[in-house]
């Protein structure tokens, strides 16, 4: 019997290794959203690794027979760091805000997998999520930038956003995303400590050389960059101009998207970056937002949330 449950161990560890293993957090307000991601993500070798900040979140993922969803409690992290649980105790938003690079690293440092990439749970993939790692290959890190600032740009909310971080299992990426979780947790370099955990990935350039990090390599909009792109072959192609740069949108981060009881507020607060008419008039945009309300509404009746 025993042999037998370790050869079951051994399988299930080699199965979970070559999966693509992506992780998300929330609470209770963002899990319709998160449980959305995971449909948009439209590929059976997904395993979705969702820590649950609240207990309503957890009892709720812990009841859906889906062996790809894998809940986590956030006690299963505090009550084994002293420091992160004094700090769930004291600054809650920054503890919140500390545990997409803590939780990262908690999963990866486990070498159970062959990568891990956060994303947040307000975000969603317009195609299958293997055209992401087609297209960063065998990168040991992956960010994204705020495309509405040049790479010159210094100011507090940084150069890159934290909603899609890939971090692969090689010396690299796990020293990457250590030192990540380590600045974050201990708020370590003040200059970077301006808006939680995302102006550290500036220095992410100066920990990897070129041949070592993905920058910003496929399509993504979000409601701070709406405003930039040309959407003449959205409609017919899936995909936005962006300068010179023809790219298929591939996700979205929907930030500060809220249901609005039969409808939906596209952005109570991005728009000083897209006016807000845009959501509206622009029928490529109107799109994009009407299918993320229908797939989130999809999303509640799926799981009778």
């Amino acid at each position: 019997m025993k042999l037998f449950l370790e050869i079951e161990l051994i399988t299930i560890s080699i199965s979970n290794y070559n999966m693509i293993n992506i992780c998300t957090v929330s609470d209770i307000n963002y899990l319709a959203q998160g449980l959305t991601l995971y449909r948009s993500l439209n590929n059976k070798n997904v395993a979705l690794h969702y820590l649950c900040i609240d207990k309503m979140s957890y009892d709720i993922l812990s009841k859906i027979e889906d062996q790809n969803i894998i809940p986590y409690s956030v006690s299963e992290l505090t009550n084994n760091d002293e420091h992160l649980n004094h700090l769930k105790n004291g600054d809650y938003k920054y503890f919140c805000w500390s545990l997409a690079s803590y939780f990262s690293n908690y999963l990866l440092s486990s070498d159970k997998f062959e990568s891990i990439t956060y994303i947040d749970s307000d975000i969603y993939f317009h195609h299958n999520i293997q055209e992401l790692y087609d297209t960063i290959s065998n990168r040991d890190v992956s960010i994204f930038r705020h495309r509405q600032f040049d790479m010159s740009y210094n100011g507090d909310e940084g150069r890159f956003n934290v909603g899609v971080v890939y971090f692969r299992n090689s010396v690299k990426g796990k020293e990457v995303l250590g030192w990540w979780s380590d600045a974050v947790l201990h708020k370590k370099y003040p200059e970077l400590a301006t808006c939680g955990d995302q102006k550290y990935l500036n220095n992410f350039l100066d920990l990897c050389s070129d041949d070592e990090i993905s920058v910003d390599e496929v399509g993504h909009g979000a409601p701070w960059m709406w405003q930039l792109y040309d959407y003449t072959k959205y409609l017919s192609e899936g995909k936005v101009i962006w300068g010179s740069q023809e790219q298929l949108l591939l996700f979205s981060h929907f930030s500060q998207f809220k249901l609005n009881g039969s409808g939906y507020i596209p952005s109570v607060m991005h728009h000083v970056f897209t006016p807000m008419h845009h959501y509206t008039t622009n029928e490529p945009l109107k799109s994009i937002y009407d299918n993320y309300h229908n797939e989130v509404n999809e999303t509640i009746k799926y799981y009778n949330l």
